[in-house]
């Protein structure tokens, strides 16, 4: 009867030490998939600062073009009605429309570099994840190893302790 019960002992820890170890390859395999995905996500966060910075320059290109524009038709306009561009409002109102065109201009740049830095801080938090996931997947790996050392250890010094126990009664 006490070898039956030793036996089934034995046999109970080996069956738990397996599943410890399918256990923290699974959960490593879980940890690798997820640090992967953080990467993918890290780099379309640095694809898109790069596109927030590239539209924006775009942008504000297209605002400064705008502007000469429109100071071009101001211009054209007065000189057009005799006006003298030289001095006083007329000089004053194509200077306004500079002045203006380049705050729009600036701010359109300041919001691109805006964009892009939080995509940047997104890559830098979705890089830290992908990294401690990797972590996490090493360490469930071992895990996976020690724990079930640690059981089948346990049980078999459990599995000894009756077997003595038997002998003894």
């Amino acid at each position: 009867m006490c070898d039956l019960v030793t036996a089934l002992m034995i046999s109970s820890t080996v069956v738990g030490g397996i599943a410890q170890v399918q256990a923290g390859n699974a959960e490593a395999a879980a940890s690798r998939y997820k640090a992967q995905v953080a990467e993918i996500n890290a780099k379309m966060a640095d694809r898109a600062a790069r596109d927030a910075i590239e539209r924006g320059q775009i942008e504000e290109q297209n605002k400064r073009r705008e502007t000469a524009a429109i100071m071009g038709r101001q211009q054209a306009a007065m000189a057009a009605n005799g006006v003298d561009l030289t001095f006083g409002s007329p000089l004053d109102t194509i200077v306004d429309t500079a002045m203006m065109g380049e705050i729009d201009a600036l701010t359109i740049r300041r919001n691109a570099a805006r964009e892009a830095y939080d995509y940047d801080v997104q890559g830098v938090n979705y890089h830290a994840d992908a990294s401690l996931s990797q972590t996490n997947a090493e360490n469930a790996q071992s895990a996976g190893v020690m724990n079930p050392l640690g059981t089948v250890l346990g049980g078999g010094a459990k599995a000894y302790g009756n077997y003595k126990s038997a002998l003894v009664a």
